[in-house]
């Protein structure tokens, strides 16, 4: 599988710092892993499969973005920081534009990933991070049994594209030609060209029109830059990869295959300020990836507060993968209780934690989301929920009802009719105990 690492804060943070400088940085996951806590308590065929899940090597391409205003300063067109990217598919570690990059940038948002190919050719327009004007969508996992189903893929994209263009509609990609902008052949590239087609729906408010809740000025229940709609917009993308997989029985339908399912760690940002990231696996069986939190590790990794970064103080015995660490839930609640950060406000993701300070960092839940909004407030929620069996009270508590019960009667007739599709009856189990979610300001 892949890596990924990403940073939103409210101060900048040199790339260099980020990625080329921390003792288990990105750079380094390129022949090397650090994995606390993941196998533990695990039964042995789910650590047998997260065991070969976790590669050692990963030398199939290197891309990073980050969030800058230049291009504000000098187009009155442009808005706000989007996205500069770097894509190479030469040796990340010895690459001397990248090394110099990361040494004069800094950024509020950082993004990076290294590949691990799924599909071949190792070409840069393959390397993640995926950019659609002011987002960025990066993954580690796969779209099961995606070669069969490619072509629904595409067809389902020019459902929506079509929808784009006939209303004239506000577009994250040039002339609103979501399927002439997929340029290579990953799995990621059509999932998150399928992702950015539903938002674009979303944010323009045309599958809305209830009058229960103020109307925004693109006319639908969500503001401009909520981050529900990011969420329903991922709720939309899974349940259209699982209505394909059902009609091909493929994925978590393929009968009598109860590992066999969509694997999303999933990372979207949205004008360098918003995130949403995502822990995903929908088999009957099995975890996805391995995914850890920081709240905290931005301070240790500054070089303004800490020169030489802290030695992490642990034994070996952290490095076994079946060594408990802290949870998401237990990180949170001890940061709680910390004082606020010399690094301000701030959230690290990544595949891997970049420092062996383990203290730092928690492990995600399967099937565990994390939001950050503009104004740095976090969200940790539970995605399963939606599509677990009672889930009309979870949209009816989102408000994703007003978007799903009016499609059908839309006065602007869009020609693709389920352009909103509620997700697909595959019922995921209900956790074992009481999923953790919780809303907070950051500190």
């Amino acid at each position: 599988m892949c890596r990924w690492i990403v940073y939103v804060g409210e101060q900048s943070l040199m790339l260099e710092d980020l990625l080329i400088r921390p003792d288990h940085s990105i750079v380094k996951q390129v022949n090397n892993r650090f994995l606390p806590g993941l196998y533990y308590g695990l039964e042995e065929g789910d650590k047998e499969e997260l065991e070969i899940q976790a590669t050692w090597i990963n030398v199939h391409g290197f891309g990073v973005g980050w969030y800058t205003d230049t291009l504000s300063e000098f187009d009155p067109t442009v808005k706000g920081m989007n996205p500069a990217q770097f894509r190479t598919i030469a040796p990340i570690s010895t690459d001397l534009a990248f090394s110099q990059l990361c040494a004069h940038t800094a950024s509020k948002c950082t993004l990076a990933h290294i590949r691990d190919a799924s599909f071949p050719p190792v070409v840069e327009v393959n390397n993640h991070p995926f950019i659609f004007g002011q987002y960025a969508f990066m993954h580690n996992g796969s779209v099961a049994d995606f070669a069969p189903i490619r072509f629904d893929v595409m067809r389902r994209i020019f459902e929506l594209q079509d929808t784009v263009q006939t209303l004239l509609l506000a577009s994250s990609v040039p002339k609103s030609n979501y399927v002439f902008n997929i340029r290579g052949n990953t799995d990621t590239e059509h999932l998150a060209t399928l992702y950015f087609a539903h938002l674009d729906i979303i944010k323009a408010g045309v599958l809305s029109d209830t009058g229960i809740h103020p109307r925004n000025p693109l006319g639908g229940p969500f503001a401009v830059d909520s981050t529900d709609a990011l969420l329903l917009a991922l709720i939309n993308t899974i349940a259209d990869i699982h209505k394909i997989q059902h009609r091909h029985k493929l994925g978590p339908f393929t009968p009598g295959k109860d590992r066999a399912g969509n694997k999303l760690n999933l990372c979207i940002t949205d004008g360098g300020n918003q995130m949403l990231v995502c822990r995903w696996r929908d088999a009957k069986e099995g975890f996805p990836p391995s995914l850890y939190l920081s709240l905290t590790a931005g301070e240790k990794l500054n070089r303004k507060y800490f020169p030489v970064l802290p030695d992490p103080q642990v034994s070996e015995d952290i490095k076994n993968t079946d060594v408990k660490i802290d949870s998401v839930r237990e990180l949170v609640e001890r940061y709680k209780k910390l004082p606020p950060s010399q690094q301000g406000r701030h959230v690290i993701v990544g595949s891997e934690p970049c420092t062996e300070y383990v203290a730092d960092w928690g492990l995600f839940d399967q099937n565990q989301c994390v939001i950050v909004d503009k104004d740095q407030k976090l969200r940790i929620l539970n995605l399963a929920k939606f599509f677990q069996k009672g889930r009309e009270h979870e949209f009816r508590h989102y408000h994703f009802n007003e978007v799903f019960d009016t499609i059908s009667n839309n006065a602007r007739n869009a020609p693709a009719v389920d352009i909103g599709v509620p997700a697909h009856g595959i019922d995921l189990p209900k956790e074992k105990s009481d999923a953790f979610e919780i809303e907070l300001d950051l500190k």
